[in-house]
């Protein structure tokens, strides 16, 4: 009962954001979701529910990432895609031990790997945040495919060196030759593995369209099922379920041809299921990101043997190492390029 409680305060959150977005167009409405988290959090009402991450991977990031790889301009990304795929893979793995060795210098208690793990964490943009703080910025189209592409393909790599880095903090050694081949081995197979997914989904939904079998409810739950599928059976066989729901996101022609009421109902149809479910999904992780901010700042923020205005001052030289190495290495790019 208690997670049917937190999903309709969830629900609700999100509808609420979208009328006060309305009435605040100024303000970027992730960030008028991320307070309405933090405000049900401290609400004593609120039932104190923990999500498994893999569940969140599955029912938010999974669909996310692949409506934003199916509705990309592809012919942007492959004009960036170089540039995208340095931030993504050279940029992601630079920033992680910029800021694990600056932060384990400043902080000698945190132990190498620990530090390496965060910046595991920090250095991926996330897909999510890109598109929805992408609308309100005053970003090119050039700029915006370049943070897109990125955004889509440096979760292999974040995640790779985060589980590589626990692993080392864990057990106190750390394989560089193993870690390696894993994040190649997870990042080639994740891709094949989309690839061959969502060229199957093309030759299905063209067959059953041209028997004419399809209604509006099937392909409309064709392609919501397809995602779910797509990261499941990539997990399955240990490759990166992200990248095989990218992939098959930017392969997946989704035919929207032919004439007649049926076609046109179903394609009307299918923009507005994933509209919704779009805004749903983005509203719900930073209403989640929100809650799970008073809690993960209250463990440090408590502990007696931990300086508040020395948490703050690492805080803020963290912040400023992950900035600089953006600036440094998008200069240096663009420079090569």
């Amino acid at each position: 009962m208690a997670v049917l409680e937190l999903v309709l305060c969830i629900v609700a959150a999100v509808l609420v954001s979208s009328f006060i977005g309305r009435f605040i167009p100024r303000v970027s409405t992730p960030l008028v979701q991320i307070a309405l988290g933090v405000a049900l959090s401290v609400m004593p009402l609120f039932p104190n529910v923990t999500l498994d991450p893999e569940l969140f991977m599955v029912l938010f990031i999974a669909p996310l990432l692949y409506l934003e790889a199916r509705e990309i301009d592809k012919s942007a990304l492959l004009n960036t895609m170089t540039l995208s795929l340095s931030l993504a893979i050279g940029l992601a793995i630079a920033t992680m031990v910029a800021v694990g060795f600056t932060l384990s210098a400043v902080w000698p208690s945190i132990s190498l790997a620990a530090a390496l793990a965060l910046g595991a964490a920090l250095g991926p943009t996330d897909a999510v945040a890109v598109s929805s703080l992408g609308r309100e910025a005053a970003l090119s189209q050039r700029q915006r495919g370049v943070l897109k592409g990125e955004s889509l393909f440096n979760d292999a790599s974040g995640i790779v060196g985060f589980q590589f880095a626990l692993a080392a903090a864990f057990t106190g050694e750390f394989a560089v030759g193993q870690a390696a081949g894993e994040f190649v081995v997870s990042f080639i197979g994740g891709t094949i593995f989309g690839l061959a997914i969502g060229l199957a989904a093309n030759w299905l939904f063209e067959t059953v369209r041209s028997m004419g079998l399809e209604t509006t409810t099937s392909r409309i739950l064709m392609e919501l099922f397809l995602p779910f599928l797509l990261y499941l059976g990539a997990e399955h066989f240990h490759v990166s379920g992200i990248l095989a729901v990218v992939a098959a996101g930017l392969f997946a022609s989704f035919d929207r041809t032919g004439v007649g009421p049926n076609v046109a109902r179903t394609n009307i149809v299918s923009g507005s299921v994933w509209g919704v479910l779009s805004f749903s999904l983005n509203g719900a992780v930073f209403i989640l990101l929100g809650m799970q901010l008073p809690r993960a700042m209250r463990a440090s923020w408590s502990d007696p043997y931990i300086s508040n205005n020395m948490l703050i001052g690492i805080i803020v030289l963290i912040c400023a190492v992950v900035i600089a190495m953006r600036f440094a290495w998008v200069a240096a790019m663009l420079r090569l390029a």
